[in-house]
């Protein structure tokens, strides 16, 4: 077990209940996978994105591979684990994955390996990318199919063009710079970063120069540890954190929207959020690396 891992379970037993006067605006609904290593199964996943068409891809780490799941949980395509794949293109450690919406290929971080490998719509891998890779921690895709790359406590952020040819490091000065870096996604141009180590969200521009910082979950409490961010078009922010909100939705300007969710190992609740999205329906998704599911929140309907 981790350090990371093992310090979760110490916050959720010291922080049985949730910050009173909290918004709650969503409910669970359903979850989606189980543990396994059969389609549809999870073993330990790390991070999950979107298809252009909503199915969800989800980085199956504990079994070398990635899935791609409906909404409702029907297994679409399952890549990287392919026998007849070669060698340099087959997945060891998976951290990080970034889906370009344009073409639908499909980035993976494979950090114990120092390479990231693309595979495309059908699940074929197509392009290797090592270049200045080292211990990468997440890739997000940009509309023109650039790759920006975290590292693992890199201060700058590694852009790759489309045919993963390096181009140059951006960001990493000033308020830019970050310390432990752990997801990384980019929206309407602009770039978004959870700096574990340094207790903030960072949004950039897509040049990598500091625009904003976000430091605390509105006025309930600080930011204690972001692991995970995901943006929607309205540049409302869903972070997963330590603490006793561990996952939330905050405004572009930071204000807490609500909160999802809880510890706990009841259905509905989780025990090791990994992953975080939301779809335009007003559905929220969150990966569970212990329980091994995706747990489906919806917005309660208005009263």
């Amino acid at each position: 077990m981790t350090n990371k891992k093992i310090f979760l379970c110490v916050v959720i037993l010291l922080t049985a209940t949730l910050t009173g006067c909290v918004p709650d605006k969503f409910q669970f609904e359903k979850e989606i996978c189980e543990s396994g290593s059969n389609s549809g199964q999870l073993l330990g996943g790390t991070d999950i994105d979107l298809t252009k068409e909503g199915f969800i891809v989800v980085a199956d780490s504990g079994n070398k591979r990635f899935q791609v799941i409906s909404p409702e949980g029907t297994p679409v395509l399952t890549g990287g684990d392919d026998k007849s794949v070669h060698e340099n293109y087959k997945l060891g450690s998976l951290t990080g994955i970034g889906v370009d919406k344009v073409t639908n290929d499909i980035w993976v971080c494979d950090q114990r390996e120092n390479k990231i490998i693309r595979f495309d719509s059908n699940g074929k891998p197509n392009l290797r990318v090592t270049k200045n890779v080292r211990r990468p921690m997440d890739v997000a895709i940009g509309k023109d199919g650039s790759a920006y790359v975290i590292m693992s406590k890199k201060s700058t952020i590694f852009k790759y063009d489309k045919n993963g040819k390096f181009l140059e490091a951006i960001g990493g000065t000033g308020k830019g710079s970050m310390i432990y870096p752990t997801t990384i996604t980019v929206s309407n141009d602009f770039i978004y970063i959870t700096d574990y180590a340094g207790k903030r969200i960072l949004k950039l521009d897509i040049m990598g120069e500091f625009i904003a910082e976000f430091c605390s979950k509105g006025e309930q409490e600080p930011l204690m540890g972001p692991s995970c961010l995901h943006t929607d078009n309205d540049g409302n922010m869903y972070v997963l954190d330590l603490g006793e909100i561990p996952i939330v939705i905050l405004s572009p300007d930071g204000k807490l929207i609500s909160k999802i969710g809880e510890f706990g190992e009841g259905k509905g609740q989780f025990l090791y959020p990994t992953g975080i999205l939301a779809n335009s329906n007003e559905d929220i998704y969150v990966l569970d690396n212990t329980k091994n599911t995706i747990l489906n929140f919806k917005k309660k309907p208005d009263k």
